[in-house]
């Protein structure tokens, strides 16, 4: 079903020096604990449709894929330059994909490329012939300079995935969840997006509306549910963790992921950790990763768990057969 994914970042690299000094804090433990050396911010005057675009174009020069027979396009952000209209619609004119196309926007994020993948599969199971879904979620847009919390965490990305009835992965099962008695600990308290990082006034306060994480529960979240899909989905395709060559999570953190690992009793070395030059960049995580292991010629043959988790609080947990 996946037959490649390009990935877009954008120029201006943010090191973890450079959020050490914003937020006051260590930038040995950015570095190590939270596994970022740098990451990617959009500039001021750069948009999310901007990324995202250069993602499709690059994707569809590589491919060669003709525009004309795409069917559709699902792009998975919670953070589009405007309220209205969707991004798809945007990114749709200025990549000149045909006017035929099916396009919208699915409002997730940490968990969005594998609810994403579900619905393309969907789709594609009624005679369409093949789609994209792009990710993007530029939360340095939403995000205080000061905030330890979520700068130290996030970078900007966008990734374009060429989806087709004849890809090289087979999709199996899917397990979903959503609890949104915890969207407090995930969120964004504010009319829109100002199009800058927002800065705390002088006596502390917030000037702006911004990115609100509670990162301790967001991993007390991710310990009770992530486990559980896990199992689920692999029962579903009657598997067993030792089944699993790969296990591609939401990558949230390091120290996270290696927790996560650790509980789970999996191997380290199939837990793939690409963050340390893009950060957490929500719902292109996943994507990253599988682009970079499908670059290495690691994906061929293998059996690989995909399981997003985050904001919502949601999750979703897939196979894939390369």
């Amino acid at each position: 079903m996946i037959e490649t994914i390009t990935v877009a970042l954008p120029n201006w690299v943010v090191s973890a020096e450079e959020v050490a000094e914003w937020t006051a804090s260590d930038p040995q433990f950015i570095r190590e604990k939270v596994g970022i050396e740098s990451r990617r911010f959009l500039r001021e005057d750069e948009t999310g449709r901007d990324l995202a675009s250069t993602a499709v174009r690059d994707l569809l020069d590589k491919t060669g894929q003709d525009p004309a027979a795409l069917d559709f396009l699902i792009t998975v952000t919670q953070t589009p330059d405007y309220r209205l209209p969707h991004m798809g619609a945007q990114i749709q004119d200025a990549c000149g994909l045909p006017t035929t196309i099916m396009a919208f926007d699915i409002a997730l994020g940490c968990s969005g490329y594998v609810h994403a993948l579900s619905i393309a599969k969907g789709l594609l199971s009624t005679g369409m012939r093949a789609g994209l879904i792009v990710t993007c979620d530029p939360y340095s847009k939403i995000m205080r300079r000061q905030d330890k919390a979520t700068v130290t965490v996030f970078g900007d990305g966008a990734t374009c995935s060429l989806v087709s009835r004849e890809g090289i992965g087979r999709l199996g099962a899917f397990d979903f969840g959503t609890d949104g008695s915890g969207a407090e600990h995930l969120c964004y308290r504010g009319p829109g997006l100002d199009g800058a990082l927002a800065n705390s006034g002088p006596d502390g306060t917030e000037a702006t509306p911004s990115l609100h994480m509670n990162g301790r529960e967001i991993l007390n979240f991710m310990i009770e549910r992530v486990p559980d899909s896990v199992d689920s989905c692999l029962q579903g395709e009657g598997l067993t963790r030792d089944d699993v060559d790969l296990f591609v999570f939401h990558q949230a953190s390091r120290y996270m992921l290696t927790l996560l690992a650790r509980r789970m009793g999996l191997d380290i070395a199939k837990v793939p950790i690409f963050i340390s030059d893009t950060g957490n960049t929500v719902s292109s995580t996943i994507p990253i990763v599988l682009n970079r292991l499908q670059q290495a010629g690691e994906l061929e043959g293998r059996t690989v768990l995909m399981s997003g988790f985050g904001v919502g609080l949601s999750w979703g947990t897939t196979v894939i057969r390369f």
